[in-house]
Formats: structure tokens, sequence, C-alpha cells
């Protein structure tokens, strides 16, 4: 499978309204629920009013053509990821996923993709 790492460092965080600069940057993913806002974003971007804000994130994406009708992609990255003893954060778009690790992990992560055969461009 093929990754790709996306180089900045990301904060995930509540918050009671979005403010509209956070649309402009190059990164932001956006979730509301009938109970909550959640926002996560590069790190640098956090808006001051925030709720409950967790740092320390680090994130790659799938590069190759990811269709709603192929499945297992998230399946076999999660297995991998969760044999390192840590969790991710998954973030679906229209065109790919993307999956969110601790930056503690991040590499043990990364390098555990490469030994189960994943490519990094």
């Amino acid at each position: 499978m093929v990754l790709q790492i996306i180089d900045k460092d990301f904060t995930i965080f509540k918050t009671k309204e979005l403010p509209a600069h956070l649309l402009q940057n190059e990164f932001t993913f956006v979730s509301k629920t009938d109970k909550e806002l959640s926002v996560i974003c590069e790190s640098q971007n956090i808006p001051d009013e925030v709720l409950i804000p967790e740092e320390g994130w680090k994130c790659f994406r799938i590069a190759e053509d990811a269709p709603f009708e192929k499945y297992g992609m998230i399946a076999f990255l999660a297995d991998i990821i969760a044999a390192q003893n840590t969790s991710t954060l998954v973030v679906a778009t229209y065109d790919t996923d993307y999956f969110f690790i601790k930056k503690e992990k991040f590499g043990q992560v990364i390098q555990a993709l490469k030994n189960n055969d994943c490519i990094f461009v």
C-alpha cells in the first residue's frame, strides 16, 4: 500500500464555534454531531478559545486510489498500528483516509508499516 506522511504537528480539540479562518488552512478536519463540534488542525493554527485540546499528533494518509468499493484498507493498517500498542484516529475524506498517531509512537508505527510492505512517497 502506498502512504504519505503529512509532515506537520496536529491538535484535536472540541470547540463551541468553528472559527472561519481555520477553513483557510491546508489541513482542517471538522466533525459535528448533536453533542459536539470537534476539529483537527495543524497545531500552529489552534484558536485561543478551545475546549479540551489534545496535542501531539502526527499524520499519514493513503496515497493511492481508495474508491469506496475498495475495502479492507483501514483494517489492514489498523491491525499493524494496534500491534504497536497504540491507537489511531482515522478520518475519511471523499478521496482518501488520514491516520493520526500520537507523536511518541509515530516513528515506531511508520517502521512497522514499512516492515509490512507499505511504501511511503
